[in-house]
């Protein structure tokens, strides 16, 4: 039997081991870390469950993540099942929470984001439990990780403020804590987040700052992964020779890390930028190495990779057997899809490439059946949208399906798929996308005629597509280019507020100078009261029309109907209307209206005044 001294001995030489693989963990260097788990004396107890967690943590960085969800389970009720040592009373809480951090990761990986935030919570309430036994704060570390991975949870939910928030939150503790490493990767989660709400100067401020800190404590791993985000946002904002430089770096990184599968990711965005510069012996050069590994590896995620991209730059070759090779290797990817994702991401990919594919079909056949397989896709986006509660995906599916509602001539279903499009946008902090929604109602708007002369002449289904710019919507998405939205801001003109009887409350013309002739504000009235109905059946949808050269905005809070009336875009014509609307809610001023949109009374002079003065910082001051 071992003294207490060579016990000591053997518990310090158990511990630096440990370190060593975390350490090559951090750094990317699994298949090193997992060489010396397998040649370890094996332990029991407490000891044994922590190189269970470092096991765990390897296995979900090469992408074993059915495995580890497996694994934690077991694991956790082993920890419950198991005495603990009173000189190490609370760290079966401990290892617990690492296990939930671990299930979490993996969770979040197979799109499985609402389990994930349940055990997000599991892991707070066992810190808050341990907080108050031991009356003191020894888990900074884990609470910023749980905190982090909440932000996760919910970025993946595509709820974006909220995951900004535990993401500053995580942040703050990481500074105070001061390991670059878990500061520099909460920074790079941020530069994310604003990425997806398309705010890409404060995405690329942070994946730079994150790759600063990285480079300071040279971890490889992190380095080339942020090289990668900063790759990639460089190709979204069309800087396709700086996203090759820093494509290229993370790739040699990797390559000297040897992690299989971020190799593999690394290629297929290498791919993806020399097909935009059209360097296609260099893609397919990348996609030999890819190729390799996938012969190499029996890793599904590997394959997937492969076969996409195979199928991407056959595409891109534009002949005519090659076009039809990549649609069935893209039809593979999709029915394959049916029975597992294996990647969202990229199946999303396949999905709107081979909408793509069969577009250009539709341009030059004009087949019913063509399109009915179009609106397939898009339908089975939305599913996968809706799945994975992915707001960005989900607003760009109905706006696809608007356009595909036009080219059914189905001007109204259009219409209310972009007010679908817009709303979710804007509830989900993605104002970019909201904007270039705004922009199409109002394009749309401005081609009700043309349609309508399409609708009379009949007009084949390709002439369609073409004015309904399918093809460019289709390739946006598939290519994800920063587009700048024309930033005018509307002009105001009126303000009209009427009851639900369709009678005219209140009424601001914001410019005395310029009179609006009495025929003018009568059809005005007329298009206002045409929609009072639709507009009392359907609260809270936003409408626009437009009368002459000016667009009228409604919004309902019953029993008051607003209706704004501008010239310019509506995008900003909208905000300052619902502005307006949440400030009078808001006030006294709501009581006095609610009184005259149910029994008809006059508002007094008072009201009034505060009306306007709310109206004149809204509407004029800006």
């Amino acid at each position: 039997m071992m003294s207490k001294e060579e016990q000591g001995e053997l518990s310090e030489s158990v511990l630096e081991l440990r370190d060593q693989v975390d350490q090559l963990i951090k750094q990317g260097k699994i298949e090193e870390a997992m060489e010396i788990i397998k040649r370890r004396e094996k332990t029991e107890g407490i000891e044994e469950l922590r190189w269970r967690i470092v096991e765990i943590k390897c296995r979900n960085r090469k992408g074993e993540y059915e495995h580890v969800i497996e694994t934690t389970e077991e694991t956790i009720k082993v920890i419950e099942e198991i005495e603990e040592p009173v000189e190490e009373k609370g760290e079966k809480e401990r290892i617990k929470i690492d296990a939930l951090n671990e299930q979490v990761w993996a969770l979040l990986r197979l799109g499985r984001q609402d389990e994930g935030l349940e055990k997000v919570e599991e892991g707070i309430r066992l810190i808050k439990e341990l907080e108050e036994k031991e009356g003191e704060h020894k888990d900074k570390e884990r609470i910023a990780n749980l905190l982090n991975n909440k932000g996760n949870c919910y970025y993946q939910k595509g709820e974006l403020d909220h995951a900004l928030d535990y993401y500053k939150m995580s942040l703050v503790i990481r500074e105070e804590i001061g390991d670059k490493l878990d500061i520099a990767a909460s920074l790079n989660n941020l530069g994310i987040v604003y990425r997806m709400k398309g705010e890409l100067g404060p995405a690329l401020n942070k994946f730079k700052r994150s790759l600063s800190l990285k480079e300071e404590i040279d971890n490889k791993q992190s380095i080339a992964a942020s090289l990668n985000n900063i790759g990639d946002l460089y190709q979204e904002l069309g800087a396709l020779e700086m996203a090759l430089g820093f494509l290229k770096q993370g790739l040699a990184l990797r390559e000297e890390i040897g992690n299989k599968l971020e190799i593999a990711y690394s290629l297929y965005s290498l791919i993806i930028v020399t097909i935009d510069l059209e360097e296609f012996q260099q893609a397919r050069d990348y996609l030999s190495t890819l190729q390799l590994i996938n012969k190499q590896e029996e890793n599904k995620r590997v394959d997937l990779c492969n076969r996409l991209a195979e199928a991407l730059i056959l595409k891109a070759s534009k002949r005519r057997k090659n076009l039809a090779k990549a649609e069935e290797i893209l039809d593979e990817i999709v029915e394959n899809a049916e029975k597992e994702i294996i990647s969202h991401r990229l199946t999303i990919q396949a999905l709107i490439n081979l909408s793509e594919l069969l577009l250009e079909e539709l341009l030059s056949t004009s087949e019913e059946e063509i399109l009915e397989e179009v609106e397939e896709k898009v339908d089975k986006l939305m599913e996968i949208a809706k799945e994975q509660q992915s707001y960005s995906l989900l607003t760009e599916s109905y706006w696809l399906k608007s356009q595909l509602a036009l080219v059914r001539l189905d001007l109204e279903e259009a219409r209310n798929l972009l007010i679908q499009a817009q709303v979710i946008a804007e509830e989900k902090g993605l104002e970019k996308l909201a904007r270039k929604i705004s922009s199409e109602h109002d394009q749309l708007l401005e081609q009700l005629d043309l349609w309508e002369e399409l609708i009379a002449k009949d007009v084949s289904i390709a002439e369609r597509v073409k004015v309904a710019n399918l093809e460019e919507l289709v390739g946006w998405m598939a290519r994800k280019r920063e587009t700048i939205i024309d930033e005018k801001e509307d002009k105001p003109i009126m303000l009209m507020l009427v009851s639900e009887s369709g009678l005219p409350i209140y009424s601001k013309q914001f410019n005395p100078a310029r009179e609006l002739k009495d025929m003018l504000i009568s059809g005005f009235l007329t298009s206002i009261n045409t929609f009072v109905k639709e507009a009392f059946d359907a609260p809270g949808m936003i409408r626009r029309i437009t009368h002459d050269e000016y667009t009228l905005s409604f919004n309902l809070i019953k029993p008051i109907l607003f209706c704004y009336v501008y010239e310019g875009q509506s995008y900003t014509a909208m905000k300052k209307l619902d502005k307006l609307i949440t400030e009078v809610y808001e006030s006294e001023v709501w009581s006095a209206l609610e009184e005259v949109g149910k029994k008809g009374y006059k508002l007094k002079n008072g009201e009034i005044a505060q009306m306007e003065g709310m109206m004149g910082e809204i509407f004029v001051s800006n």
